[in-house]
């Protein structure tokens, strides 16, 4: 499989670029990169990642969503009502995601972002945008 696709890792890039909140970090048992911030940022988050991801999926829309994004839930605990999923078409092979988490105490909220169907190297570009060392 090619590495990872300059339009999403540019992508990527300017996500990373725009986020106000926290830093990154990566996330071993999603293999995703992750950002944890407080629920006030959320309608700004949402507008950054609208430039992103063109699909929000929820636990109403999921049995409707591509096969990939599927995946993605399967291998997470289950989509709540609260939580989200948000998706870019695939390029070669690979599908950009989102996990939108917002935890319990309502306070907080975590996104992950991911690349579904990707291989060791683009999970490792995946890192390098996000300045995450392997």
């Amino acid at each position: 499989m090619p590495s990872t696709h300059p339009a999403v890792l540019e992508a990527l890039r300017g996500l990373r670029k725009t986020w106000p909140a926290r830093g990154w970090s990566y996330d071993d048992r999603f293999e995703c990169v992750a950002s944890s911030f407080d629920a006030d940022f959320a309608p700004q988050a949402r507008l950054l990642l609208a430039s992103l991801f063109r699909e929000t999926i929820s636990e109403r829309t999921l049995p409707a969503a591509s096969e990939a994004i599927r995946e993605v839930a399967a291998r997470t605990p289950p989509v709540r009502a609260s939580q989200l999923i948000f998706a870019a078409p695939p390029v070669n092979g690979v599908t950009p995601y989102g996990l939108w988490w917002p935890w319990e105490e309502a306070q907080t909220i975590s996104l992950r972002v991911g690349l579904e169907g990707a291989t060791r190297a683009q999970l490792e570009d995946l890192r390098a945008c996000f300045d995450i060392p392997l």
